[in-house]
């Protein structure tokens, strides 16, 4: 009897450990911010778009969070719709892309999408002018992950924290000197609680049931989408404001 409960176990933790790993991918799919709904620009600007790196230290480049839950550890990683890896530094271009794109400007992503790989901020400005493109926006990632715990003690709810931090700049390809541009930084940090949990014990389900969720909420739908929004908003409002000098002039 004592041999057969400590099989059952060693096969209940086996199965655990195995429906943890594969919590892994967490398909993104970026949904713009309500907060540019109010935002419409007529007539405006071409702008490019161009991811030049991430400069996260010690991260794969598609990965997105990690968490414990109760003793298990688990990493997640960005998947596309078609479960291709996806790096953060292109989600993240990508994504900036899309909301400029949806509060009125003429955009295109500078990086090939079969790659997904990082530009040089030269190639990026060769291939702006080269389209014609008024405007060149570069994104770099320095920073961006999703943390929980399982294991807090914490009844009903499960902390999630997520922060991001991006390096951003803006050039003019109008101008004499396209070395000349506007550095735009993005931080922004918060945590989520969700209900997970009745007793400690149920913790160690965390990352299985309700990670991919977590995450998936936090860099498509959330956190990130704001952030995000929060960048095109400070892009438009500085090439908005050099126009109303033009005029002037």
């Amino acid at each position: 009897m004592h041999k057969t409960i400590k099989k059952n176990g060693e096969i209940l933790i086996s199965i655990l450990v195995l429906f943890l790993l594969s919590g892994c991918g967490v398909t993104l799919k970026h949904v713009p911010s309500q907060n540019l709904n109010e935002i419409n620009i007529n007539n405006a600007p071409k702008v490019m778009v161009a991811d030049i790196g991430d400069q996260r230290k010690g991260e794969s480049p598609d990965r997105i969070g990690q968490g414990v839950s109760w003793w298990l550890p688990v990493s997640f990683y960005a998947r596309d719709t078609e479960g291709k890896k996806l790096p953060v530094s292109f989600y993240i271009a990508e994504s900036l892309n899309e909301d400029l794109n949806k509060i009125g400007f003429d955009t295109k992503l500078a990086n090939d999408d079969i790659c997904r790989k990082p530009i040089t901020t030269e190639d990026a400005i060769s291939a702006a002018k080269g389209v014609g493109f008024n405007y060149l926006v570069t994104t770099k990632v320095i920073e961006g992950k999703t943390n929980f715990w399982g294991f807090i003690i914490i009844p009903f709810f499960e902390p999630v924290w997520t922060r991001i931090s991006l390096d951003v700049e803006l050039y003019d390809l109008d101008l004499i000197s396209e070395k000349q541009c506007i550095p735009l930084q993005t931080y922004k940090k918060e945590t989520e609680w969700y209900f997970a949990k009745i007793t400690i014990l149920d913790a160690i389900f965390d990352a299985g049931l309700f990670g991919k969720h977590w995450h998936r909420d936090a860099w498509g739908k959330t956190v990130i989408s704001d952030a995000l929004a929060e960048t095109a908003q400070k892009i438009s409002e500085n090439i908005q404001s050099k126009k109303v000098v033009a005029k002037i002039n």
